[in-house]
């Protein structure tokens, strides 16, 4: 979890294109898992998170492949978290542009009164129960919009949200090597275009 808004942020890079199943599902109004003829130009995004990764750790450490990341790219000078700054509330709202207070995710684990239920990050029917998932994740907007979407491991992306998720994804899995994730990210990506995910989130929790 991210303790100190000081000391602890969760970085994001968003990336120009440069054991659990796979999942893939519509509820209905998506893609179906095909690109629609006017999306075939767009580019490739891929967002990772590093949960738990410090500001400061490109600096303080031998991080070639993230220096070139921002060397090539863009990187921020601040950063001010939301609150509160835990792995759901800061994930969900990375994804969907809303602060807590009006996605309704607002910690890993809360009682919602309305509901009359409690929510915990590691209750798998919790987490893929729509109902406790507000505001519209980019992967819905983009599905909405016939483009293809995939998921390897990020907050919301197992529930039906709107009735979409991503075309393709994975039921959370704490175990799996990071090599395998990056793996399945990859094969998505040598899909054929019509097929091939232009969008995709990626996580990794070892810092966390």
């Amino acid at each position: 979890m991210i303790r100190a808004v000081r000391r602890r942020l969760v970085v994001a890079l968003a990336l120009l294109f440069a054991a659990a199943a796979p999942a893939a599902a519509q509820d209905g109004g998506g893609s179906g898992g095909h690109n629609r003829p006017e999306q075939l130009g767009k580019p490739y995004v891929v967002l990772v998170s590093f949960d738990g990764f410090r500001h400061d750790y490109l600096d303080r450490y031998d991080l070639p492949t993230f220096r070139e990341f921002a060397r090539r790219g863009a990187r921020a000078e601040s950063l001010v978290p939301v609150f509160p700054s835990k792995t759901f509330p800061s994930h969900y709202s990375m994804v969907t542009g809303l602060y807590p207070g009006r996605h309704g995710m607002v910690g890993n684990r809360f009682y919602d009164p309305g509901l009359r239920a409690q929510f915990r990050m590691g209750d798998t029917l919790a987490v893929r129960d729509a109902r406790w998932w507000g505001g519209e994740p980019i992967w819905v907007t983009a599905e909405k919009q016939g483009m293809v979407t995939a998921s390897m491991f990020w907050v919301g992306s197992e529930a039906p949200i709107r009735g979409i998720r991503p075309s393709h994804f994975h039921t959370y899995d704490g175990s799996r090597k990071n090599d395998l994730r990056v793996a399945q990210v990859l094969d998505w990506l040598s899909l054929p275009p019509e097929r091939r995910p232009h969008f995709i989130t990626l996580y990794f929790s070892d810092v966390d």
